[in-house]
């Protein structure tokens, strides 16, 4: 028997938490809802926008959003805005009706933001004059009532309060939406975040414009900015906010004022040129700073992504403004970055408060040995060649304030993400990204070697006033008497700091100067010698300032290579800490004595452990930055000089089960040195022999006395080896020889070696990796000589 057949109607619902769920999804954050109905009234044609808020921290609060733009008839309301994922915008040429905008909303999205921000929307719009009777629509949308009274969007229908109204002729065209019911009541932080980020959805009018005359010479390349497709006869946009929504205070000319370069990136298809400029308050008579016009092809010439860019930097921290300089510094901090603006709208969260795009932080935490290659051409090749260190002179988003501009066709080849927050992170993006970078950088670039060239400047000027001193007086230049010793990079092996003696030196030499001039007076003859060693105090001077600042920071970089392993132990104490709060609380509440004693006896074992732990991160900082640290070189016990470090590593000695075997001459003792930088040097010589040992490996420390008195000092180890022809690798910065993160010793970075060997440098010594022994894989030497060459 055959079956029966009915045909039926049947099609698709969609539930009402659809407006939930696409609202959740297609708009990211509240301000990037609010900026989307801005844009809804730039799309239609608006000149002028307000955004007022009203009690936003309270539960009646409020927003308004009116403007002056076309409006919307009925039928307009019925077609677009009441119409999901409606094509209204994608008819024709996707431009305004009036002034040919590009469009920037997304379909769709307009009522979804509204969604977002509020649970009530009441719609009030009058459409522009037209030839027939003109008709305004007033509507109520109670998002609640539609989602939880109906279920399909069908039968939300009712759900729905409209009705239409003849206009009058004198009444003025536009659009106002009110947002009641807000779904959140902001916090004053929040509410901030929330305001800068709306208020900054339109470049400040200071990134548009040439830079202020005063600041910089008129060197800038880009000129005025055109941010969006503007026709002749459009009046432009403006946004006006107001209540809870005012910003404030405009503070980007003082924030430029703070600025010291100046970066401006065109990105176009036969090209990208770079202009670099210094301001003008750099602009010294003893060094004049010049600006770099630099060019390279552009990756993708056909397909784009093409910008502006408009980018100050500032080195150093805002000051120098009185009563005003905390409120800079706070409109600093949420200026920072690099934004990046689409037909005059902001993108975010790109420049964003924790946004990194650039990787600026990122590369600044981790001090990047170089620069992405900026792919210059010959001639700006030839213009600045890389500098030495110039990736020291790194900088993180703070000290950026700046935009990248394109207009919609320019920016055809970016996708953005769904929910408005950004672009897709695809090769397009990967474009804008190297090319905004590429400017930083060769900013960079330019700041490390005007600085370098103000250096050798400022020395040869001192050896130039010296020479020209010596030469008017008719003397010979000064030689060194043949019993004199050689100068040395080293300091003396005595007991005063050379920077501390060299410090002392001056100043008596400067004061008897002074009273030698006033003695003789300006016009005898020995004032002009006296003038020759005011000259070269002046000389020494300076130099001396550079060995002083390599010496700090040498036992700075020095610290910073142990917090690592600091901050784990700190780690391990925390935990140590609370085991024993757990067990005395649990011996506390234990009836039975002998339960009790149990563990009382591990409470005092874990503070035992808990205070040898202290102990051994005391002593360490101790050694390292304590009073005496520096101030007196001292000669040390081997035994005392290596102590300290053993007592740091300690426990990871313990952990891995590793043998050190110490072979020390019992009465010897090491060159006059700084407690802190011999502390430094077997840290960092030791925690690379812990690391290629590894688990149940064996370390051998031999120290010995060289036949001049000075210190011959081997660590060996098992494990892993160093091929020594290629050992010097190394030594050279960044530069690790391992690479497995560990909980207590931390990563290494490549910078123990390069400081150990910078560190023996100053005593004339030496580091390298020699032959090991033979129960040994892998071997380092260390030498000190005793005397200074030429004693």
């Amino acid at each position: 028997m055959a079956q029966r057949e009915i045909r039926e109607q049947f099609g698709f619902s969609v539930d009402t938490h659809l407006f939930r769920e696409l609202g959740e999804l297609l708009v990211g954050r509240d301000s990037t809802a609010l900026i989307e109905l801005i844009k809804n009234a730039y799309d239609a044609d608006a000149s002028l926008v307000v955004v007022r808020g009203k009690r936003l921290r309270y539960d009646d609060g409020h927003i308004v959003v009116s403007d002056n733009g076309v409006g919307m008839t009925p039928e307009v309301f019925r077609g677009a805005f009441l119409r999901i994922a409606g094509r209204y915008k994608e008819r024709g040429s996707r431009r305004s009706p009036k002034y040919g905008r590009q469009y920037t909303g997304a379909k769709g999205v307009g009522r979804l933001s509204a969604h977002k921000l509020a649970r009530r929307l009441t719609i009030k719009s009058i459409p522009a004059q037209a030839l027939t009777v003109r008709r305004g629509v007033q509507a109520l949308i109670d998002w609640e009532r539609v989602e939880n009274d109906y279920e399909t969007i069908d039968d939300a229908k009712n759900g729905l309060d409209v009705f239409t109204f003849d206009v009058r002729h004198d009444q003025s065209h536009g659009t106002e939406l009110r947002l009641e019911k807000l779904r959140r009541r902001w916090t004053s932080q929040a509410l901030s975040t929330f305001v800068t980020q709306v208020a900054s959805c339109r470049p400040p009018n200071e990134l548009l414009i040439d830079p202020p005359g005063k600041l910089f010479a008129p060197e800038a390349f880009l000129g005025e900015l055109t941010v969006s497709s503007q026709t002749d006869g459009d009046p432009g946009f403006r946004i006006k906010f107001e209540g809870d929504l005012n910003a404030g205070d405009d503070l980007w000319p003082l924030l430029l004022e703070q600025a010291d370069w100046l970066l401006e990136i065109s990105a176009r298809p036969d090209g990208v040129r770079f202009n670099i400029q210094p301001s003008i308050a750099q602009q010294t008579s003893d060094h004049e700073l010049r600006s770099y016009k630099l060019r390279r092809e552009h990756p993708d010439p056909k397909n784009g992504p093409f910008f502006s860019a408009r980018i100050y930097a500032r080195v150093g921290r805002i000051g120098g403004i009185g009563e005003r300089t905390a409120a800079l510094q706070k409109f600093a901090r949420a200026s920072r970055g690099v934004r990046v603006y689409v037909e005059g709208f902001r993108v975010l969260p790109y420049g964003d408060g924790g946004d990194d795009w650039l990787y600026l932080d990122r590369d600044y935490s981790r001090r990047e040995r170089s620069f992405e290659d900026p792919k210059l051409d010959a001639a700006s090749s030839r213009l600045l060649e890389p500098v030495g260190t110039e990736t020291f002179l790194m900088q993180g988003n703070d000290q950026y304030a700046g935009a990248v501009f394109m207009t919609g066709d320019d920016a055809a080849s970016l996708r953005p993400v769904v929910n408005r927050e950004g672009f897709v992170q695809d090769a397009a993006f990967e474009t804008l990204r190297e090319l905004v970078r590429n400017g930083i950088d060769l900013l960079t670039r330019v700041r490390a070697a005007h600085r370098n060239a103000a250096k050798q400047q400022r020395q040869s000027a001192l050896k130039e006033d010296l020479q020209r001193a010596v030469s008017s007086s008719g003397t010979q230049t000064p030689t060194a008497d043949p019993g004199e010793r050689p100068s040395s990079t080293a300091p003396p092996s005595g007991d005063v700091s050379v920077n501390e003696d060299i410090k002392m030196s001056i100043s008596v030499t400067r004061r008897q100067l002074k009273s030698l001039q006033s003695e003789f007076g300006s016009e005898s003859e020995a004032s002009v010698r006296l003038e020759i060693i005011e000259r070269a105090i002046d000389y020494i001077e300076e130099a001396q300032k550079g060995d002083e600042g390599r010496a700090t920071l040498q036992i700075l970089a020095g610290v910073g290579l142990q917090l690592a392993a600091f901050v784990h132990d700190i780690n391990g104490i925390l935990g140590l800490a609370q085991s024993v709060r757990t067990l005395a609380v649990a011996a506390r509440r234990e009836d039975d004595a002998t339960r009790r004693r149990s563990l009382l006896k591990d409470a005092e074992a874990a503070a035992d452990e808990l205070v040898q732990s202290l102990a051994r991160q005391s002593s360490y900082l101790v050694e390292v930055v304590g009073p005496d640290a520096r101030r007196r070189r001292r000669r040390l016990p081997y035994g005392q000089a290596i102590e300290p470090s053993l007592r740091l590593l300690t426990t990871s000695i313990r952990d891995r089960q590793i043998e050190v075997l110490q072979q020390l001459e019992g009465s010897a003792r090491t060159p006059p040195i700084f407690p802190a930088e011999i502390t430094i040097i077997m840290t960092n010589v030791l925690t690379n022999a812990i690391k290629a040992a590894g688990d149940k490996g064996r370390i051998l420390i031999r120290a010995e006395p060289s036949s001049d008195g000075g210190l011959i000092l081997r660590v060996e180890n098992t494990g892993v080896k160093v091929d020594l022809a290629n050992a010097e690798r190394w030594f050279r910065p960044f530069e690790s020889t391992t690479t497995d993160v560990d909980t207590v010793l931390g990563q290494g970075m490549g910078m123990g070696l390069p400081i150990v060997r910078r560190l023996l440098t100053e005593y004339n010594g030496s580091v390298r990796f020699v032959e090991p022994s033979p129960e040994y894989q892998t071997a380092i030497e260390i030498r000190v000589p005793g005397r200074r060459i030429g004693e």
